[in-house]
């Protein structure tokens, strides 16, 4: 049962049986200091209560649940002081009837953004992640539109070097033309991945199960990278509501770690070498 007690025009409360009575103890709550508690009647000096022998459980109805002080409540908005009918309580105070629009947005904001920052910190790592598989997406986008160009030029020269027009112009135009459609299609998934996009996540699982037969390395990146994408949190950082939390904790940031900076180091290494390599083919 909780006790609330009037201290220097204050109410105060609500306080445990225990904490109740150390206040007594102590001479926090003297006799003349006016206490309730739900099932008394009103509010009475504490030495009626526990000297006088008053009924404090009695089944009347009870006053609003808080200790009314002699010169009213003080309103935690304001700092002013009102009767207790214009007053509502909000949280461990009260406010008054000005004050309470601006109070009530106020905790609702304060428990949203508490929310935001619970679950942006909850999924940051993961968030990262899907963002890496991004930057390796856009990567293969780049070798592919390389590529594409490798082939467009390897076709001016056969068709100039053919004696009679003869060569193979039409395989490597269709070499070409499908390395820029692949190259522009995972450039177009990198920059979704990147913005945490949902139909990027679906094309991207879609190219990732083709990559599971490149076994065993293929196989074992590409199983991660569906974890990363189809698992709990994967589906959670692609949703509209972490959307909405990401832009509520704008000053939560992920540092990457120095481990996948040398990772994507040496991609783009073996990247440029086999691009260098087809250009000299």
């Amino acid at each position: 049962m909780s006790w609330f007690y009037a201290s220097d025009g204050k109410q105060m409360g609500p306080v445990s049986d225990e904490e109740f009575q150390n206040l007594r103890g102590t001479g926090a709550i003297a006799g003349e200091t006016l206490i309730w508690r739900e099932g008394m009647a009103n509010w009475q000096p504490c030495a009626e209560v526990f000297d006088g022998g008053a009924n404090e459980t009695a089944p009347q109805a009870p006053p609003p649940p808080a200790p009314l002080a002699m010169s009213g409540v003080v309103c935690t908005g304001c700092g002013g002081t009102f009767p207790m009918d214009e007053v509502v309580r909000l949280g461990d105070g009260f406010v008054c009837a000005t004050c309470k629009p601006l109070a009530v947005q106020r905790m609702r904001e304060g428990v949203a953004s508490n929310d935001a920052e619970d679950i942006r910190n909850e999924h940051i790592k993961h968030e990262a992640s899907v963002k890496s598989i991004g930057i390796l997406y856009g990567l293969g986008a780049v070798a592919m539109l390389v590529m594409g160009v490798v082939f467009a030029f390897s076709l001016l020269g056969s068709v100039s070097r053919a004696p009679s027009g003869q060569g193979e112009p039409a395989f490597l135009v269709g070499f070409g033309v499908v390395f820029v459609v692949l190259g522009g299609l995972q450039l177009a998934v990198a920059i979704g991945l990147r913005r945490l996009k949902p139909w990027a996540r679906i094309v991207a699982g879609i190219f990732s199960g083709i990559g599971l037969l490149g076994f065993p390395l293929g196989t074992l990146i590409n199983g991660y990278i569906l974890y990363l994408l189809f698992s709990q949190k994967g589906k959670m950082v692609f949703s509209e509501e972490y959307q909405e939390v990401i832009a509520q904790t704008p000053h939560i940031k992920y540092r990457t770690s120095i481990v996948v900076w040398i990772f994507l180091g040496l991609v783009v290494f073996l990247l440029l070498f086999g691009l260098l390599a087809a250009f000299r083919g």
